[in-house]
């Protein structure tokens, strides 16, 4: 059974069972997958092959579904997944589309580097994280959760209660009751990573 991050004289520690690390660790590299296509996509390139299983082709969506703009702007993803993980980041159009261009690439690759990392921390039954380590495993559970979400239509409050309170009941029959059962744990897991953070903290911060 998963014991939850607490503060350590080094950093931070969790307790996952090899199963909940490996589903963590593949979950990780399916979201890399996705960022890495984006950007073969937009240069045009053409990727080989990948035969997901069937929780894995849920996962993946439908694809990018690119189109730069004529004016060097680039398009945002169609892909629900890309579109929360990769958000516009002005409510005009063509201001979004221009700092796409010039940024998106950048947050693709620092996602991809966060999640790696995440990978490697997941490798050991005790996921040991630096001072350093941690806010990045926080940000990688954040993409996974993210990813989840879209893939469950989860878009308010209520909607994560409902998808939280069905996990809780155990026994997942299907794809979206497992994938569920991984969106309540991944966010209890980047919860309580974030709230021994913050028991360390100085009272003035």
């Amino acid at each position: 059974m998963a014991r939850a991050f607490r503060a350590t004289t080094r950093g931070y520690k969790a307790d996952l069972e090899t199963h909940e690390r490996r589903l963590l660790s593949q979950l990780c590299a399916d979201v890399i997958t996705m960022l890495q296509q984006r950007g073969q996509d937009i240069a045009g390139e053409e990727s080989p092959d990948d035969e997901f299983a069937h929780f894995r082709a849920e996962l993946a969506g439908l694809g990018a579904g690119l189109d730069e703009e004529d004016d060097g702007g680039l398009q945002p993803p169609q892909d629900a997944v890309l579109a929360r993980l990769l958000p516009d980041a002005s409510a005009d159009p063509e201001e979004a589309a221009q700092f796409r261009r010039l940024a998106e690439s950048s947050l693709r690759e620092s996602k991809i580097a966060d999640l790696r990392a995440a990978r490697l921390a997941l490798e050991s039954n005790t996921v040991a994280l630096s001072e350093a380590q941690a806010p990045v495993f926080g940000r990688a559970l954040n993409d996974v959760r993210l990813t989840l979400s879209a893939r469950l239509g989860i878009e308010t409050e209520s909607d994560a209660e409902q998808v939280h309170s069905a996990a809780g009941q155990g026994s997942a029959a299907t794809t979206e009751e497992f994938m569920g059962e991984l969106y309540a744990f991944s966010t209890w897991l980047q919860e309580t990573l974030f709230s021994a953070m913050l028991d360390v903290l100085p009272d003035d911060q």
